[in-house]
């Protein structure tokens, strides 16, 4: 069986247990969206306090249900404190995920912005002019006059808005994507207890330089299904509001809801795909692992920085990997060929 076939069965074998810790998960993000109506800042916020220690613990809780953990409030919270600990520390590299998909929103806002202006401006004569009316004003450096033309300006409101909500359903898919990308890191580095949250990314974009087009057909394949969801409950949390109110802000959150309630029954799925992704190339994460605190020792070597003690505890660490990797040869072997099938 392929990933999606193995992801699957799990799903299906524990299907009622996923869903409902997919619902708490869904639960919280939106509690912490309609916190945000309060204001962005506390949004963004509540991110690294709620809603990723609440991912992480849908995330291992769903990984421990196949190993006979059974479904409980008392079992789900107690992954919470995990997310706090040196071990997933930089794992899931949250604030680059958002720094990026910032930049892909401001981007693409930029780009849809200066390409519906150019239509407007081209086949609207009246606008063109009011438009031609708002460049003047800030020109002469009448600043809040031009600010006034500006909100009062139906046209260039539209524009706005539309741009905001495109470049926002985009860079909300991007950053979630940049962050179900990371999502195999904690399973790397829950598996070597020596290994902090940072690190084992580290030893994750190593190793994807090693087999990332191996590894990028098997996440591709098995996960394609996420970016349509995504998109889709996106589209219909804007429809539900924009009729309503002309607050962009408001109907983005509202977008954000809608993908998050679209995507619950996917996530215990897209979250067994991930597990299954590190089943295959656990050994191969092992063998990059090895090299590159080989790597690292050597050149702390050269440069005298470690003491007598250090250096026993730095060969130490690698001697525990390669027995990892040695005790886990065989059963990996395995595991590749039945993916192979």
């Amino acid at each position: 069986m392929n990933i999606a076939q193995k992801a699957f069965q799990t799903y299906r074998k524990h299907l009622a247990s996923k869903l409902a810790i997919a619902f708490s998960f869904t639960v919280f993000v939106l509690a912490s969206l309609a916190i945000g109506l309060l204001g962005s800042y506390l949004f963004v916020l509540l991110v690294p306090i709620i809603i990723l220690p609440i991912y992480i613990c849908l995330q291992l809780t769903n990984s421990s249900f196949a190993k006979g953990m059974p479904l409980s409030q008392r079992n789900f919270f107690a992954f919470y404190k995990v997310a706090f600990t040196p071990t997933l520390n930089g794992a899931y590299q949250v604030i680059s995920s958002f720094l990026k998909a910032a930049l892909i929103y401001f981007g693409l806002s930029f780009v849809v912005i200066f390409i519906m202006l150019q239509v407007y401006l081209t086949n609207d004569a009246s606008f063109a002019q009011e438009f031609q009316g708002i460049t003047a004003l800030i020109t002469n450096g009448m600043y809040q006059n031009a600010l006034q033309a500006y909100e009062e300006n139906a046209t260039v409101l539209f524009i706005s808005t539309v741009a905001s909500l495109i470049s926002g359903g985009l860079s909300l898919l991007a950053f979630m994507h940049f962050i179900g990308r990371n999502s195999i890191v904690p399973h790397l580095a829950l598996s070597m207890s020596a290994l902090p949250g940072k690190i084992a990314y580290s030893v994750h974009r190593q190793g994807l330089k090693v087999f990332k087009s191996e590894f990028n057909g098997d996440y591709y394949r098995a996960s394609w299904l996420a970016a349509p969801i995504i998109l889709i409950g996106f589209a219909g949390g804007v429809l539900a509001t924009y009729f309503f109110t002309s607050n962009t802000y408001l109907i983005l959150l509202s977008g954000f809801a809608g993908a998050f309630i679209l995507l619950t029954p996917f996530l215990p799925y897209f979250l067994d795909v991930v597990e299954e992704l590190f089943k295959k190339y656990k050994d191969r994460y092992l063998r990059v692992s090895i090299d590159q605190a080989t790597r690292v020792y050597e050149e702390i070597k050269v440069a005298q920085q470690l003491s007598e003690e250090q250096q026993k505890e730095l060969d130490k660490l690698i001697n525990d990997l390669k027995n990892q990797s040695e005790n886990k040869k065989v059963d990996n072997q395995s595991d590749d060929d039945s993916y192979e099938e």
